[in-house]
């Protein structure tokens, strides 16, 4: 068509964010820690799925003279117990508090102490919970030493510096 153009002819639009471009630092808190809400409740979730397939079923194992009957039934709970723990973690990770983001850290850090204990067991499902629980850990370390301290008050209602 003659006369028009694709071209507006007002003013460029603005720009959310700094300038030059890129996001916030508060942006990027904010999805370091949903990031690793994902991640640990991705490893409760193979933890739960895990801890309820060994509270099922005990498994047979084959020894020098046989096979041999191989109760797990009380690593099963406690995974089980473990990968709920993750999950609550993941909701208290996408929380922005420190005290959240250090309990969310030692949920993921027990979890991977946990898949030392039974690595030789279910030695893939262990090593995908160790490696999403270790990303999240290491995520919410970042956003610790990003978050700055808040200080109380002082009774006079100046802050310590």
């Amino acid at each position: 068509m003659r006369g028009h153009s694709s071209r507006s002819n007002g003013p460029a639009p603005r720009r959310s964010g700094p300038p030059g471009g890129g996001t916030r630092p508060d942006d990027a808190r904010r999805s370091r820690r949903l990031v690793a809400g994902l991640l640990l409740g991705a490893a409760g979730a193979v933890d739960v799925l895990a801890g309820v397939s060994a509270v099922q079923a005990d498994p047979y194992v084959v020894a020098d003279d046989g096979f041999r009957h191989l109760d797990v039934t009380g690593w099963g709970w406690f995974q089980l117990a473990t990968g709920v723990e993750l999950l609550v973690a993941a909701l208290v990770a996408t929380i922005d508090r420190r005290a959240a983001a250090l309990a969310a850290i030692g949920a993921g850090a027990f979890a991977v102490l946990l898949t030392v204990a039974l690595f030789a067991y279910q030695p893939v499902e262990r090593a995908t919970s160790a490696l999403l629980a270790a990303v999240a850990v290491w995520l919410l370390a970042g956003h610790l030493r990003a978050t700055p301290r808040r200080r109380p008050a002082a009774p006079g209602g100046r802050g310590i510096n």
